[in-house]
């Protein structure tokens, strides 16, 4: 009963997840290694923030890996900062064509604001794991999921039925 709870409950929230990104503007890139995902994320955070330099506090970024996490962070403070002290890159060029309707100056004025919110409001610049996502998520839903806020996310299978093997003998 607990497995199945855990897993029914890891599994309900799957499915709210998939279902606000499915009802709202989802982008999904997926592609192989090495074909520029990384950059069109990038590409695609970074025009949020020149729309709107605060946009960071409102847009979920999730990725698959601690290692894409991190490298995606860094790769947005760095074209921001690039962007800021005049750097004219491959991506600030994309970055341009993307956001015709606005001047090079503007788009540099921007980026620059962007970079300072974030760094002055660094809790709020949030890109994470899917499964650290879906950990905050039920520990701010613990008490209408039913689970007690101290409760115990187990990853590992072999624990998960180790434990149901202790309950039931």
């Amino acid at each position: 009963a607990l497995i199945s709870k855990r897993r029914s409950l890891f599994l309900y929230l799957q499915n709210i997840f998939f279902k606000i990104m499915t009802e709202n503007n989802l982008i999904v890139y997926k592609a192989s290694a090495g074909s520029g995902k990384t950059f069109n994320l990038v590409l695609e955070y970074v025009s949020l923030l020149i729309k709107d330099t605060r946009a960071y506090r409102n847009i979920l970024a999730v990725t698959f890996t601690n290692k894409a996490t991190s490298e995606m962070k860094q790769r947005i403070l760095s074209e921001l900062y690039s962007i800021r002290i005049g750097e004219d890159t491959n991506f600030f060029k994309a970055l341009v064509e993307m956001n015709s309707f606005y001047s090079e100056d503007v788009i540099r004025r921007n980026a620059s604001e962007a970079l300072d919110n974030i760094l002055h409001d660094y809790s709020y610049f949030s890109i994470q794991t899917i499964d650290a996502f879906l950990q905050r998520v039920m520990r701010n839903m613990a008490k209408e999921l039913g689970v007690g806020s101290n409760y115990n996310l187990i990853l590992d299978d072999d624990e998960v039925v180790e434990e149901a093997i202790k309950r039931l003998i």
